[in-house]
């Protein structure tokens, strides 16, 4: 998922240097959907030229290549003429220290820039073994199946509508035809956005509607040539094509493969030329296989494990901190658990014909993070209540390919607009790998959710977005039962459920003695671990900032109707081909890079995990018995080793080294 622009223009009074400003913000507001590459693609009368850089827009901007790129341009455009789109990439599929895997992507005939994932890309390139691959991103085989297509003698629209009905996936594009001096717009999720002037000279493109309203409050003189209220959305499988020549348009469907469209467009012969970074196929030290590597020496004692004393009624077992046994064996916190009391159906039903009631284009915004629940809860507001919502998430640099692929299956399928918020992931990962090293000279339970720590800015960009779209609602649909109090616990803070009398509070409500406790334990350990003190601190900061200061007033779907695994299981893996992790049978957490890691120290050291804690909330609900609840346990507990190497990978640290030094901790049992 990344950012993608556009701007074509034909009015004399928008200048040359208007014309840069309007590229050079368009790049910076595309930016926060991707930050590891950025590039953009001119067309004149005889050329396409094209631009590409391994770096954020911001920096790409102040480059003399970027400056001399439109330079050379303008030289060559009339009276300030512009065609070009961009792209701002989040990295998915492909290296971005390759140039072939950034964008546009282009053949002699099409430049394209793509926001969303191609699923079945690898099923595409054996479908046609004649095209010529060159790349790893997905984006370089709906480009190519469109030139096939095009060289075979269809239309324009002809190629990209049925070009479209190939792929599976998200898919939002930008096409430049060079033979035919057009460029097609088109999307099947609606996560597209144009405004044309009102001299219908000028058009505009975005991947967000917002990102044309703050161009239009950035650059004064073009609140006089636009509206706001024309600022309009390409809906779900439609798209636009506009004739660069008269700037004439023309809206199309994508479900329209066998329409004969008319070919107006006069055959040119437009030439290509790229400037990519130096670092173009660098060559990647390659790691060894995991399968290689000797793991037998991580492998963890399950039979020592199963020795542990547990809860007679859940399976919490004695190295739960503050956990306390009756003389039936029975936990404290099985004590003082209070069922779920939910509010109904019928409640949930009626709330949702009020949002529709509204009248608004989008009545909500879905917290979407590509996991299990979260694509559960998205099928549900759109299927089951009728709902009209956007999608957010905020990729802070640890959601796997993995999940952003579920979260293309998902938003295409439902053809729902997903707002990505991406943090810059490169000092996101330093971050993280700092927080990693730090812990690892120094080991310590509760310092592991520093861990995490870079994800919990989550919370302030949801509110944002919501404030930013005029939305009501935040629909989460977060599950109920996976509470792990053990995390700060292991800083000497008693959850607030064990108090009989008092409700179950979220940790973002801890009282003030509570935090000052977790206070005081981070502080001793960045005393005695000066490792800790580095500029990852800030982002902990704004990361706590986030989590406790910032009101939760979240509407939670499994508040009103029982959280089902086996039927949330079911939906998205018959309905929507929802892809499961190779190295477990759990669809928990999988779409989480960090939680591999951090569940396999715990259960090394501890004898439990996460999956111990949901399994237990489970028992208590009387949605499992016991017996089913450790069989998953100790089924859920085995250590994933693929992606813990792909954590430490991302992060750049050595897993083996890493996994020697969680070996020689103690154990609690």
């Amino acid at each position: 998922m990344c950012g993608i622009w556009g701007f074509i223009n034909q009015d004399e009074n928008i200048n040359e240097k208007m014309g840069i400003t309007i590229i050079k913000d368009l790049l910076l507001l595309s930016e926060s959907r991707g930050k590891e590459a950025t590039g953009m693609a001119v067309m004149s009368s005889d050329a396409v030229n094209i631009i590409k850089r391994a770096c954020p827009a911001s920096e790409f901007i102040h480059s003399k290549d970027f400056a001399q790129f439109l330079e050379d341009y303008y030289k060559n455009s009339a009276s300030g003429n512009t065609t070009a789109i961009g792209h701002s990439r989040l990295a998915t599929n492909g290296k971005e220290t390759d140039a072939h895997n950034n964008q546009p992507v282009y053949t002699d005939l099409i430049t394209t820039v793509h926001n969303g994932i191609i699923v079945n890309d690898s099923d595409l390139w054996k479908k046609n073994p004649m095209i010529n691959r060159e790349a790893q991103v997905d984006t370089e085989i709906f480009t190519k199946l469109c030139d096939c297509k095009r060289r075979a003698g269809n239309t324009v629209l002809n190629s990209i509508t049925k070009t479209y009905n190939e792929i599976k996936g998200m898919a939002s594009t930008l096409n430049i035809f060079h033979d035919a001096g057009c460029v097609v717009a088109a999307t099947n999720n609606g996560s597209l956005y144009y405004c044309i002037s009102d001299n219908k000279k000028t058009i505009l493109f975005a991947s967000e509607g917002l990102t044309i309203r703050k161009l239009f409050l950035k650059n004064k003189f073009l609140q006089g040539k636009f509206s706001e209220n024309n600022i309009c959305q390409i809906k779900a499988n439609t798209g636009l094509i506009v004739d660069v020549s008269d700037m004439e348009t023309a809206s199309f469907s994508l479900k329209d493969t066998d329409k004969n469209y008319d070919e107006k467009y006069v055959v040119n012969d437009r030439k290509v030329f790229v400037n990519v970074d130096e670092i173009q196929n660098i060559t990647e030290i390659q790691k060894p296989e995991l399968s290689m590597m000797n793991l037998s020496k991580y492998e963890i004692d399950v039979d020592r494990i199963k020795k542990i004393r547990r809860c007679t009624k859940c399976v919490l077992p004695e190295t739960m901190p503050f956990i306390e046994f009756d003389s039936q064996g029975v936990c404290n916190y099985c004590r003082t658990y209070k069922k779920m009391q939910y509010i109904g159906k019928d409640k949930l039903v009626t709330w949702a014909e009020e949002q529709k009631k509204k009248g608004t284009q989008n009545d909500s915004l879905v917290s979407f993070s590509g996991g299990r629940d979260s694509s559960y809860g998205l099928h549900y507001f759109v299927k089951e209540l009728g709902l009209n919502p956007v999608a957010y998430s905020y990729d802070w640099g640890m959601v796997t390919d993995l999940a952003r692929r579920n979260q293309s299956r998902m938003c295409s399928q439902l053809g729902v607009e997903l707002i990505l918020v991406s943090a810059d992931l490169h000092k996101k990962r330093a971050n993280i790998r700092k927080n990693v090293s730090a812990w690892l000279k120094k080991p310590d339970l509760g310092m592991i959710p520093l861990f995490m720590a870079g994800d919990k800015q989550y919370f302030y960009y949801a509110n944002k977005v919501r404030e930013q779209y005029g939305l009501d609602n935040v629909l989460m649909a977060s599950n109920p039962f996976e509470k792990t109090h053990f995390k700060s616990g292991f800083c000497g803070v008693k959850p607030t459920i064990l108090k009989k009398n008092d409700k179950d509070m979220e940790l973002e409500q801890l009282e003030i003695g509570s935090v000052l406790r977790m206070a005081g334990h981070y502080i001793g350990q960045y005393i005695t671990n000066p490792k800790y003190i580095n500029t990852s601190i800030f982002d902990t900061i704004g990361a706590t900032a986030s989590y406790y200061a910032i009101p939760h007033n979240y509407f939670r779907l499994f508040n009103y109707i029982p959280w089902d695994e086996e039927e949330v299981n079911r939906v998205l893996i018959n309905e929507y081909d929802w892809e499961t992790a190779s190295d477990t049978q759990s669809t928990w957490r999988i779409g989480d890079g960090t939680s591999p890691f951090y569940n396999y120290i715990y259960y090394l050291v501890c004898g439990f995990s996460e999956n111990d804690t949901l399994r237990s909330n489970q028992i208590r609900e009387g949605m499992l018995t016991r017996e089913k609840a450790l069989e998953l346990v100790y089924r859920d507990n085995e250590p994933r080793f693929e992606s813990i190497q792909w954590y430490f990978d991302t992060i750049g640290l050595d897993m083996k080294m890493a996994l020697d030094v969680v070996q020689n901790m103690g154990k609690l049992y």
